[in-house]
């Protein structure tokens, strides 16, 4: 198995554990934090670059000059210490960088030939910030409210990440990062349909992205495998981008499910997700967040504020299954036009394609009916698709922010999260009887509206028959649980 090289090996790591701790502790940590960030993008870092940033932090730590002379011994430690085996790495440009990527498809096919895979054992994740209850600009201006320019340029962002292997067969749950443990939306929701996690930026990180490979994308992955009758230890491949929150690709290794990295600046060519698949994602969010508002008895501004982080996890969930298996194979073209040769692909741009299906859509539930949405331009509502396209979703490090880092830890965001609007209201857990009333209302409305298909219909009674069911069992265990209080 071919994994991206590493500056810092296992054995490595081990036989640097009993090297003394740093003469100036601080400065070793800001400094190879500082290098790190630098090598994930691909730039290159030479000895008297890291001998002038460590003259700057020096100086901003208020470490003495006779403290630390920055001589060719010092570098030398610090080079040994952080198992830097070298540093004469050729740069490459911030651009899109072509060549790079045609050279990677040749590598990316030997990956798959010498270890004889298959589609259905090939994965790709990204992450994508998604700002998720942002409006068209002047939507709120409608009105004339002067409130509504509080809320028009909504900021509040999610960080998602979204995986699926080439065959499009398997898409894996989505895993979604918000800044808060604890959302009041979510008080009483016994499942979610998303993995959800928290940090105090809403940023993925190193640790987040770890959990996430181990806890979730493992599991699901051999789950698959099962579910298709593959032996318990097939092997899979996790194709990653160089996003400074991946961890390095030998602390992502379970069992033969491992992963492996894109050359830096080839995302846009060749990253499977982002060729029309991200994009088509977020497509279907907003077309669901339209939907609701246009189904909302309340004006523009409080369906903003009654639109909680809960509703954009369903959203997200249901907006993830909305996008097709062919749109899931089509995306791995690029890099690897063998993984689908038998479909029928048209040679037409993902990213047109699909941008221009869901612009479509959306402005047709936008002119669908009378709404405060129905004026709106073409070019701002295409804008609004894609408000969020270059979202980040980790936390770009100045010098300073690496410093208080270091020297000022921050612990993580435990706390509930800090309501508006809605949210601030305890919920009522509605109960058995209370539900049942809402699902026989929503039955005899259907039976008799034009709205509804027969087919539909006899859905509905299976979903009631399918409560009925679960509330005689829930009642079953409750009357156990009273004969054992009794006793």
């Amino acid at each position: 198995m071919k994994f991206a090289s590493q500056s810092v090996t296992t054995e490595k790591l081990a036989s640097r554990q009993t090297l003394k701790k740093p003469k100036l502790e601080q400065l070793d940590s800001v400094l190879f934090k500082w290098f790190s960030a630098v090598r994930s993008e691909g730039k290159p870092v030479t000895g008297p670059m890291i001998v002038e940033k460590a003259k700057k932090f020096g100086q901003d730590l208020g470490v003495a000059e006779r403290e630390c002379n920055y001589s060719d011994g010092w570098l030398r430690n610090f080079k040994f210490r952080h198992g830097i085996r070298r540093l004469d790495v050729t740069g490459e440009t911030l651009s899109v960088n072509q060549n790079s990527a045609e050279k990677y498809k040749d590598e990316f096919e030997k990956i798959v030939a010498d270890n004889d895979l298959t589609p259905e054992q090939i994965y790709n994740a990204d992450e994508t910030g998604l700002l998720w209850r942002c409006l068209p600009t002047s939507t709120l201006a409608e009105g004339g409210e002067k409130a509504a320019k509080g809320f028009k340029k909504n900021k509040d962002r999610l960080t998602v990440l979204l995986c699926a292997n080439a065959s499009g067969n398997h898409r894996v749950t989505p895993f979604v990062i918000g800044k808060s443990a604890k959302p009041r939306a979510f008080k009483n929701v016994t499942h979610l349909p998303v993995q959800y996690k928290a940090q105090s930026n809403a940023w993925m990180t190193a640790a987040l992205f770890k959990d996430w490979f181990f806890h979730h994308f493992v599991p699901e992955v051999k789950e698959s495998f099962k579910s298709l009758g593959l032996p318990e230890d097939t092997k899979a491949i996790l194709l990653l981008d160089n996003c400074k929150a991946h961890p390095p690709v030998d602390e992502l290794v379970s069992g033969n499910i491992v992963a492996t990295l894109l050359p830096p600046n080839v995302t846009s060519l060749i990253q499977p997700m982002d060729q029309g698949v991200i994009q088509n994602f977020k497509c279907f969010y907003r077309r669901s967040f339209i939907q609701g508002l246009l189904n909302a008895d309340c004006d523009v501004t409080d369906f903003q504020k009654k639109f909680t982080v809960k509703d954009a996890v369903y959203a997200i969930a249901l907006s993830w299954n909305q996008v097709k298996n062919t749109t899931l194979q089509k995306c791995w073209r690029k890099l690897w036009p063998a993984a689908n040769p038998a479909s029928d692909l048209t040679l037409q741009t993902d990213e047109e394609e699909n941008h221009q299906d869901a612009l479509t859509k959306v402005l047709d539930v936008v002119r669908s009916a009378d709404n405060p949405l129905k004026t709106l331009p073409e070019d701002e509502v295409e804008e609004w698709l894609l408000i969020d396209e270059n979202e980040p979703v980790e936390q770009e490090l100045t010098d300073e922010d690496i410093n208080n880092i270091v020297v000022n830890p921050q612990p993580t965001q435990n706390l509930e999260e800090s309501d508006s609007g809605a949210e601030k209201e305890e919920k009522e857990k509605i109960n058995w009887a209370e539900a049942a009333e809402s699902l026989n209302k929503f039955i005899s409305f259907a039976e008799a509206s034009t709205s509804y298909s027969a087919s539909e219909i006899i859905d509905f009674h299976i979903i009631r028959n399918k409560f009925y069911t679960k509330r005689q069992k829930s009642r079953k265990q409750k009357d156990i649980r009273d004969f054992f209080k009794s006793k």
